[in-house]
């Protein structure tokens, strides 16, 4: 999926995933979030976050990059287990797939329920079908319809994320959005003039106008 140019798969030709998901946020109720897209367990998703400032300052202070190997986070839960409970540098609201049919929209989303909420982007034919709307309130998943233009509107509210239990796979995702969000800085941060550490998970981050107010 490209998220800087459209493709023969994009539900709105000429459209941009990107773009169609931005639009999305404020039917949402995810204004002052932005979207970065990263692999973020076991998919590529685009994935709605911001900075948490005070989590951002600490991790600053420390000096401590973004911890987005597995292998490395491991050990840092095992010399201080402490380390998944701690308060996170992000905030993650959820992701969204950006499909022309529900099913692969869904396919996109399955396994980031435990991180977030989720929601769909897609043509206004797909969202409006009878499986949609029986199974997306159930599955607590909103969804959104773009028209032939890149119109967006509110078919079905997101659920409310419910947290679980966290382990250290929730502190990962944390890291691996974290790290995608300071990769495009590429220079001193405009909020606290520290220089953001380079990406070291391979994502391409995509941080929408409202990231970089975050």
């Amino acid at each position: 999926m490209g998220a800087s140019g459209a493709q023969a798969s994009d539900p709105v030709p000429g459209v941009p995933h990107m773009d169609l998901a931005v639009r999305a946020l404020p039917l949402l109720g995810w204004d002052g979030f932005g979207i970065v897209e990263v692999r973020a367990w076991s998919a590529r998703r685009l994935v709605v976050c911001a900075l948490d400032p005070a989590g951002h300052r600490r991790r600053q202070a420390e000096g401590m990059l973004p911890a987005v190997d597995p292998f490395l986070l491991r050990c840092l839960v095992d010399q201080d287990p402490r380390f998944v409970l701690a308060p996170p540098p992000v905030r993650i609201a959820g992701a969204i797939a950006v499909r022309r049919t529900w099913k692969a929209a869904m396919a996109n989303l399955a396994g980031f329920a435990a991180f977030g909420a989720l929601a769909a982007v897609l043509p206004a034919g797909a969202a409006d079908r009878l499986e949609v709307a029986a199974e997306a309130p159930v599955q607590g998943v909103g969804v959104i319809a773009s028209d032939a233009a890149g119109t967006v509107r509110l078919v079905h509210r997101a659920g409310p994320h419910v947290t679980e239990a966290r382990t250290w796979v929730h502190r990962l995702v944390e890291e691996i959005v974290y790290d995608a969000l300071l990769a495009p800085a590429g220079g001193p941060d405009q909020a606290s003039g520290a220089t953001a550490p380079p990406s070291s998970a391979g994502s391409r981050a995509l941080p929408t106008r409202s990231a970089d107010r975050a």
